[in-house]
């Protein structure tokens, strides 16, 4: 998964720059965007490291070549939210709604996002390593070539989701709902021994000692 191209020349950029308009090259580091409203927003080739914006609102939002390592997203709801070639490490997204959200060429890796919402989400080319994903919701989503690498899904909502080339390694899968949404996803074996009775019960299959 190749890094975003962020610019190497990066200039301070106010919060309140971040309108209808195409920002690029912007250095928004620890930004505070804590329950700010965001509408058809376009950041590119910027710096977004450690971003606060907790409890906001982003309307057709869209990041080209963003990295948000440390950003606290936790509570955000979007709309129409498109996000390509950008990385996410260690970022919070608890309890973020990202339905219908875009992402294309991402990646997250240590990301807090349990009780997140990526219903309808459309997912392409992302990697998600040791992610914290429990009760998390991606009913009706579509992955394709998605890598779910040390992810915890305990909990998670799969009703309706479609899956091509997807693949799950060393994960947790204990309790997800609608687990005939994994169709078609290859499954490692010990990620697959949380899946025998969620199968089992699927199919009406009782499974006896």
């Amino acid at each position: 998964m190749p890094e975003p191209d962020v610019a190497a020349h990066l200039a301070p950029v106010p919060p309140v720059a971040l309108g209808a308009a195409t920002v690029t090259a912007a250095d928004l580091t620890g930004a505070d965007l804590v329950g700010a409203e965001l509408s058809a927003a376009q950041v590119e080739g910027s710096a977004l490291d450690r971003l606060r914006a907790a409890g906001g609102s982003w309307r057709r939002t869209t990041l080209v070549d963003c990295r948000l390592d440390g950003a606290d997203l936790a509570n955000l709801r979007t709309a129409d939210l498109a996000l390509v070639r950008c990385s996410l490490r260690e970022v919070r997204l608890t309890g973020a709604q990202l339905t219908g959200a875009r992402l294309r060429a991402v990646r997250l890796e240590g990301a807090q996002a349990s009780l997140s919402s990526w219903r309808g989400a459309r997912l392409q080319h992302v990697v998600l390593t040791g992610c914290d994903l429990r009760e998390a919701d991606l009913s009706g989503a579509k992955l394709t070539d998605v890598w779910f690498e040390d992810c915890d899904l305990g909990g998670a909502q799969l009703d309706g989701a479609r899956c091509e080339r997807v693949r799950l390694s060393g994960c947790r899968l204990t309790g997800i709902g609608g687990v005939t949404g994994l169709r078609g996803a290859a499954v490692d074996a010990d990620s697959g021994h949380d899946l025998l009775p969620l199968l089992a019960g699927a199919l009406g299959i009782a499974l006896v000692d």
